[in-house]
């Protein structure tokens, strides 16, 4: 059987599985999410800052990851279990292919990339879909992300060592986005539509569930 394809009564038929308190949390998470800030993340080599950058995501409702795969490899579920399954994650091998698919959605592509022309992290727009790079623990971004993308930024800092590792750097850039879209965008423009909500309830049950194709087609069945 298909396991791509995901049931649209999968929930209706999974979730009296589960207790009362799993399913009003999966709910009430669900109800929170948004697609209007996207993660992106490159060639991150430690498998516990992509986790925590993952995690970071999740935390904050981000729902859509990005990772560019030039040099390194990446498998989900290795370095970010317990998270995947709540986010979905999508992988590209080359920048430009990163790029073109964010802009045919609509998003402005924002590089943690520091030169002259960058901007701060707080002077970032989010009146329109806003994705958000950032490279590995040693070289940053390729370079290509300085040409291709939107526009860079960087997060200012006042220490002597004006440095800071790329889940920390993930996690305010993620913040700062989601609280400043929270209370200047309506929820029906920044949170998921109905549609979109019930869509993503039928893919989280089936991956709480695995054995989701054998049961529904028994489930359906008349009593």
């Amino acid at each position: 059987m298909d396991t791509t394809f995901i049931p649209n009564d999968a929930w209706a038929l999974l979730s009296p599985q589960l207790t009362d308190q799993r399913r009003e949390r999966m709910i009430k998470t669900c109800d929170q999410r948004t697609r209007r800030v996207r993660l992106i993340v490159q060639d991150v080599h430690q498998p516990h800052n992509v986790s925590a950058c993952i995690r970071s995501a999740e935390a904050f409702g981000v729902q859509n990851i990005d990772v560019v795969t030039l040099t390194t490899k990446f498998n989900a579920s290795t370095v970010a279990k317990g998270v995947d399954e709540w986010v979905d994650i999508q992988k590209h091998e080359t920048v430009d292919a990163c790029i073109d698919s964010l802009h045919k959605q609509g998003y402005l592509v924002a590089a943690a990339f520091p030169h002259g022309k960058a901007v701060s992290l707080e002077d970032l727009p989010v009146d329109r879909p806003i994705a958000v790079a950032f490279g590995n623990e040693h070289a940053g971004l390729a370079t290509e992300w300085r040409d291709k993308a939107d526009v860079c930024f960087t997060i200012p800092m006042f220490g002597i060592v004006e440095s800071m590792n790329i889940s920390v750097c993930a996690a305010i850039s993620l913040y700062e986005l989601t609280t400043r879209a929270r209370k200047t965008l309506p929820p029906e423009t920044y949170l998921l539509s109905e549609a979109e909500r019930r869509e993503l309830l039928n893919k989280w049950i089936c991956r709480q569930i695995t054995s989701w194709p054998l049961q529904i087609p028994r489930l359906r069945e008349p009593t």
